[in-house]
């Protein structure tokens, strides 16, 4: 399977002129800008660890996917999910895969804490970056998991 790649100029320009519909609308109170309801709501102080933004780190994964931000081998998309485990929530990445056969794969669960390098407290443009940038090291790395696999089942005399 070919890597997902993540272009990271286009998706500063891209996020860029997200952020300005976004913000163009929250100041005129919508229908003045492109910004449309499947448009994840990224502003300038937009944060994806803060509770009620799962949705937008959905939307935008999924958005980043359609406008090529990230490219995916084949019919293979990467997919947010957010678990309400009660407390801050919890997240992992899906890996699904259509074709040879439909097969979805799944990283681990973590902290939403932990979501886009943490550690750097970004923001805006800066933490979606840092958020779609997980999500390709997420696709790639369970494509890998899968790949050897398959590989040690081969290996085993397994089909």
């Amino acid at each position: 399977m070919d890597p997902f790649s993540f272009h990271e100029e286009v998706a500063r320009a891209w996020l860029t002129e997200l952020v300005v519909a976004y913000e163009v609308d929250a100041s005129f109170g919508g229908d003045v800008s492109e910004y449309s309801t499947d448009s994840p709501p990224i502003g300038m102080a937009w944060d994806p660890r803060q509770p009620g933004e799962e949705d937008g780190v959905s939307l935008l994964v999924k958005a980043a996917q359609t406008a090529g931000v990230i490219g995916n081998p084949g019919e293979t998309t990467i997919t947010f999910e957010f678990v309400d485990d009660g407390d801050e929530g919890v997240y992992r990445w899906l890996l699904d895969i259509v074709d040879p056969s439909p097969l979805k794969v799944a990283t681990l669960s973590e902290a939403m804490a932990v979501l886009g390098e943490p550690d750097l407290n970004r923001a805006g443009i800066e933490a979606a970056v840092a958020v779609l940038r997980e999500a390709v090291q997420a696709a790639n790395h369970l494509a890998h998991q899968l790949s050897d696999y398959i590989e040690a089942s081969i290996e085993r005399g397994g089909n």
